[in-house]
């Protein structure tokens, strides 16, 4: 292994931890500290803002890394290798997943999130704001679950 290699685990591992970190600590710490403010729905949504600008540079590295990762680790970028061995099934099914998060994670952000927040501020109804939470739930629970495959697929599969 290169230290090439080591660079992109290590630059791939940290900016997952900010990723799922973030979305742990707006409905742990976030939400909570901020119950009885006055102006709650907009320290909600300036956090958001802010976070989802660095979530989104966060997946984008982590795209490059995830990349680099299987090229410096020698595995082949073919059909046969994702399809026909158990470590390039594995890692499949991590990347199907990746793709399902960046997807539940883009509805999250740019549209069940932005509505609840114009729905609360009008005080509208509460769709959009459980399904921004349902979504948000979904989303953790997918990057928990990729975090765990990772761990797998960096220690040899199962």
């Amino acid at each position: 292994m290169t230290t090439n290699y080591f660079i992109s685990i290590f630059v791939h591992v940290i900016c997952a931890a900010f990723w799922i970190g973030g979305m742990l600590f707006i409905p742990l710490v976030l939400v909570p500290g901020i119950k009885n403010q006055p102006n709650r729905v907009l320290l909600l949504h300036k956090t958001g803002i802010k976070f989802r600008f660095y979530g989104w540079l966060a997946v984008i590295i982590l795209i490059i890394s995830g990349v680099l990762n299987i090229y410096f680790r020698g595995l082949p970028f073919t059909v046969e290798f994702f399809i026909n061995t158990s470590y390039g099934k594995l890692l499949s099914l991590k990347l199907a997943l990746f793709v399902v998060m960046l997807l539940v994670g883009g509805i999250h952000d740019f549209y069940f999130g932005m509505k609840s927040i114009d729905e609360m501020q009008q005080s509208l109804g509460k769709k959009f704001k459980m399904l921004a939470r349902w979504t948000g739930m979904l989303n953790l629970l997918l990057a928990l679950i990729i975090a765990f495959l990772g761990i797998a697929i960096s220690r040899g599969g199962f």
